[in-house]
């Protein structure tokens, strides 16, 4: 099994398990989480969402899905980029953990960079999220270079948490990543 380590959290898998497209139709959300379980119990332990698949519906599938094995999962979950910013941002993690049934997400990162908000803003309101334990780690999803360096810059010169992750879109589809 191959692992990835970065910042002062454990080695995780280094593939896992995406739900882009889950939770858009109810009649598949048993078979969509059944199929979640059965890859945890695979060893596909990080399950990647978003609460801008099926507007939070696929949040929803993973939540049932990893109900009583929460303590098997590294979940990585993406703020919309119109909520990255200030309270925006602390109220939109609050409903991801209500969809996904937890108190806590593994990796909270901005997806696709919202240009019109501050970077300063997404910062500090990952920033309050790590220290209320609500967040353990941040990071960027479909971020440029130019603008994931001047977050870095930002987090730095803020005395912010910083961006431990830049994830790109890569999948069985999008090889460029």
């Amino acid at each position: 099994e191959r692992t990835i380590r970065f910042g002062e959290h454990s080695a995780v898998p280094l593939i896992g398990q995406g739900t882009w497209f889950m939770g858009e139709n109810p009649a598949l959300r048993a078979q969509e989480s059944a199929a979640l379980r059965a890859g945890i119990d695979l060893g596909l332990t990080v399950i990647d969402t978003a609460e801008m698949y099926a507007d939070g519906g696929a949040e929803e599938v993973v939540g049932e899905a990893i109900r009583g094995r929460r303590d098997r999962v590294y979940l990585v979950s993406k703020v919309y980029p119109h909520n990255a910013g200030g309270e925006r941002a602390i109220a939109a993690c609050e409903r991801s953990l209500k969809r996904l049934q937890t108190d806590y997400i593994d990796l909270y990162q901005s997806h696709d960079d919202d240009r019109d908000t501050p970077l300063e803003e997404t910062l500090a309101a990952f920033d309050a999220l790590i220290k209320a334990g609500k967040v353990r780690a941040i990071g960027a999803s479909n971020y440029q270079a130019d603008r994931l360096e001047e977050a870095l810059r930002v987090s730095e010169s803020n005395g912010l948490a910083r961006y431990e992750t830049l994830q790109p879109e890569y999948n069985l589809y999008e090889r460029e990543g």
